[in-house]
């Protein structure tokens, strides 16, 4: 128990210490200024919701859902903060870093409940470049606790609490949705869970959707009509997609047909083919697929996959992983210097997606079914 306890601790220092030097690099103009004119660094999304939306009054980034509309609503009520970037990025990194640690708590948990092996919290999540240099750049600790929460709770056979959480999750950013079909499949309470997540999702939504309509909607509307690659400047392969039906006039058929790859590969893999293997060999399954088939690739989007990679009960090969998250580092490191080589870019993009295809291989080969 001493043991256990102490390796905990570490684990938890760890995650906190890993957390700094990003935070370092964030939390100031003046380093992020630094960082531009040096590397060409893309100053990050929580830079870019400040100085669009927070310093000019707006109380909350419009293309984020609710859950992320109201967190900022929150922000903006403290004194001043719309003129104070570095109270700013103090508040909202440590609500990050409160999310990261809950997250790191509760992967220490399953994975003692499961494999044991703790070296893949470090390997995988912690030293992880994503968590070292994504982490901070974006809100997307908010929605992957909720959605760990969610998988704990039904693993231990809590199916409505598992429903509550998956719509929280839902309701800060989209892709927690993706693991419902999943859950619903693998259980005998079906009713259970479906009736949970809808009925937290419409309390969570319907009041803001009765006062402030166009608000709650435009993050949908915008994702459906905007939010797709269109270049070969864009770290998705799918620019290839748009340019195509753009020459018709169809360009937004892309995002459509990203859409379609994605359900019918999670139709075939997760709930024809692989159904009998453990949940979690499908959900990382189903992380993977998405970074695979979406109409976009944002670099942090890594991050919804490495929580899963650790809890995996097999050995994951570290030669495509970090094939994966280096290059996937490099894009925004050196950010504007490498959109600028499309070589460099294209040639990058086409190692991540090697490394994940070789990931989503590895997922489902030789593995022992289990009914």
């Amino acid at each position: 128990m001493f043991l256990k306890n102490n390796r905990l601790i570490l684990i938890m220092i760890g995650a906190f210490l890993a957390l700094i030097p990003e935070y370092i690099i964030r939390h100031n103009l003046d380093m992020a200024y630094f960082m531009y004119n040096h590397f060409t660094t893309y100053f990050g999304d929580l830079w870019y919701c400040f100085d669009f939306y927070l310093s000019k009054g707006f109380p909350y980034p419009r293309e984020y859902p609710l859950g992320i509309q109201l967190l900022f609503r929150i922000i903006y009520l403290i004194p001043e903060i719309k003129n104070n970037y570095s109270l700013y990025m103090a508040v909202i990194s440590t609500t990050l870093c409160v999310f990261a640690l809950s997250i790191t708590y509760i992967l220490y948990q399953l994975v003692n409940e499961s494999h044991g092996d703790t070296r893949k919290i470090w390997l995988l999540w912690i030293l992880a470049p994503s968590y070292l240099f994504y982490g901070l750049i974006n809100l997307d600790f908010l929605a992957i606790l909720p959605m760990l929460l969610a998988y704990r709770e039904f693993i231990r056979n809590r199916i409505i609490p598992s429903g509550i959480w998956l719509a929280i999750g839902t309701a800060i950013k989209v892709f927690p949705v993706f693991i419902l079909p999943i859950l619903f499949f693998s259980t005998n309470r079906k009713k259970h869970l479906l009736i949970s997540f809808i009925l937290t999702w419409i309390i969570i939504n319907i009041p803001f959707i009765i006062s402030d309509f166009d608000a709650w909607s435009f993050p949908y509307i915008w994702q459906i009509q905007n939010n797709f690659a269109k270049t070969n400047s864009d770290y998705s392969w799918t620019w290839m997609m748009y340019q195509f039906f753009n020459h018709f006039g169809i360009g937004n058929l892309s995002g459509k047909l990203s859409l379609l790859l994605f359900a019918s590969g999670y139709i075939y893999f997760c709930l024809i083919k692989y159904k009998n293997v453990p949940l979690i060999q499908k959900i990382t399954g189903i992380m993977i697929l998405f970074l695979l088939t979406d109409r976009v690739y944002s670099a942090q989007y890594n991050l919804y996959l490495l929580p899963f990679l650790v809890l995996v009960n097999y050995k994951i090969n570290r030669k495509y992983f970090y094939l994966l998250e280096i290059p996937n580092m490099l894009l925004i490191l050196f950010c504007f210097y490498i959109k600028s080589n499309i070589a460099i870019l294209q040639g990058l993009m086409a190692i991540k997606y090697f490394a994940l295809i070789m990931l989503f291989r590895n997922n489902w080969k030789d593995r022992k079914i289990n009914v």
